[in-house]
């Protein structure tokens, strides 16, 4: 397993852990979320394959060594087949998800590009589907423990984001 980068609520870094110890001991790391989206504005939703919860199109860990684009543009490319793509920095946000053994605590850099899956790695994702993001918001908020903990914290940075681009 490799390992995380450990930082405080200010992103400053405190050292490296295994993601175990990280999940374990509920320890504030880094990750990169990506949102694909498409020319009507909708945002790609992932059918996470460990947990059958909804997610925002790609996200994983920084790992050791790797800044938050290098992780996305891995973690792109490894989930949705997908590379060679612009992605813009749009924000940053926090989750926390506690599950059976383990909490995760996750410091997140968000990432936007306009690009369509290319190849589903299954390991990792169920499926995909496009969705408006006002009506994925909606759902949040009627079926909360459907979706994954960071998507229910970045969906408002992409709202923003799509909100103010489209003025």
């Amino acid at each position: 397993m490799s390992n995380v980068i450990w930082v405080d609520e200010k992103d400053n870094i405190l050292g490296e852990v295994t993601r175990e110890k990280a999940h374990q001991d509920g320890l504030l790391h880094r990750i990169s979320v990506i949102y694909l989206i498409n020319e009507k504005g909708e945002i790609l939703v992932n059918l996470r394959a460990k947990d059958a919860h909804l997610d925002h199109s790609s996200a994983g860990h920084v790992d050791v060594g790797e800044s938050y684009l290098e992780a996305a543009k891995r973690e792109l490319s490894e989930e949705l087949g997908v590379s060679g793509v612009d992605l813009l920095e749009i924000g940053s946000a926090a989750a926390i998800d506690i599950y059976n053994n383990f909490k995760s605590n996750h410091i997140m850099k968000i990432f936007v590009s306009r690009a369509k899956p290319v190849n589903i790695n299954h390991e990792e994702v169920t499926n995909v589907f496009w969705q408006n993001p006002n009506e994925t918001l909606k759902d949040m908020v009627l079926n909360t423990n459907k979706y994954a903990g960071g998507f229910k914290s970045s969906i408002k940075v992409i709202l923003d984001y799509l909100n103010k681009s489209n003025k």
